[in-house]
């Protein structure tokens, strides 16, 4: 739907979507890469079905010389979508679909590719990504680099087609020189801010420090639907949870408002 509502107008080429439920959650020791991937390639897959071509790409190593890392929760993830079953090969479900309308890249302009007129006779026209999916860009700890450079590059060679940014994590990190924690970095909060939920789904606990038991959740179905909390509640004789929703809001609600609400 976002992407429709981005082609007539009416929602932002630049959108997030935020997916944290434990095993989504990498500072949970339930975290799980394959989850992440897994609705990676579901996003990806239903956008192709949509006849659109999906660009889904992963941050490269950031840094300069030998202080250059990529962050652990990305480690090999770039090989690992490539090694996925798209059900992509011939007499398959998805029969072509991996190489024309998913293709894999990095964060970066040179990873934008637009419609290009074959040079060469019999050879194919170049056909250009028509959606970027961003799986969890993220700045490190202790490197002064940012990836919002990289970033806002890839975005302004996008031009007006969505970029969607899968469980982002834009703010500055701590670092040796205090660049990420100074320098530039109101531009910076600027252009994270410029990004705009599409869908939210987000386990609330007591505190940032304690993930169990889990008081409830914040969902945004859509681009154009509210953001809705939801109390968690045992149902009787240990028969299983259920989410009740309890507060509603044009806005994404505060923490405070949450934890009254639920205690209620």
């Amino acid at each position: 739907d976002a992407t429709i509502l981005c082609s007539k107008k009416q929602f932002t080429n630049r959108m997030k979507m935020t997916v944290m439920f434990p095993e989504m959650n990498p500072s949970m020791d339930s975290y799980r890469i394959g989850t992440l991937l897994e609705l990676a390639r579901s996003i990806a897959i239903k956008l192709a079905e949509q006849n659109l071509r999906v660009r889904v790409c992963v941050q490269g190593s950031m840094g300069v010389g030998i202080f250059t890392g990529v962050p652990k929760q990305l480690n090999g993830v770039h090989t690992l979508l490539q090694r996925m079953d798209w059900e992509s090969e011939p007499g398959e479900e998805n029969d072509g679909m991996v190489g024309d309308y998913v293709r894999f890249g990095f964060v970066g302009k040179e990873h934008v590719i637009n419609a290009q007129k074959s040079e060469k006779e019999g050879e194919p026209d170049v056909e250009q990504d028509d959606v970027f999916l961003l799986i969890c860009p993220q700045n490190m700890i202790g490197l002064e680099s940012s990836i919002i450079g990289s970033l806002s590059e890839m975005v302004d060679a996008a031009g007006d087609r969505p970029v969607i940014l899968l469980n982002p994590d834009l703010v500055d990190k701590v670092s040796a020189q205090g660049q990420q924690s100074i320098r530039g970095r109101q531009a910076r909060i600027d252009f994270a801010s410029s990004f705009e939920t599409m869908f939210q789904f987000q386990n609330i606990y007591y505190s940032g420090t304690s993930y169990f038991p889990i008081l409830g959740s914040v969902v945004k179905l859509g681009p154009l639907e509210p953001w809705v909390a939801h109390q968690r509640r045992d149902l009787m004789n240990n028969d299983g949870e259920v989410y009740l929703p309890v507060y509603a809001s044009e806005t994404a609600p505060e923490n405070e408002v949450l934890m009254t609400t639920f205690a209620k």
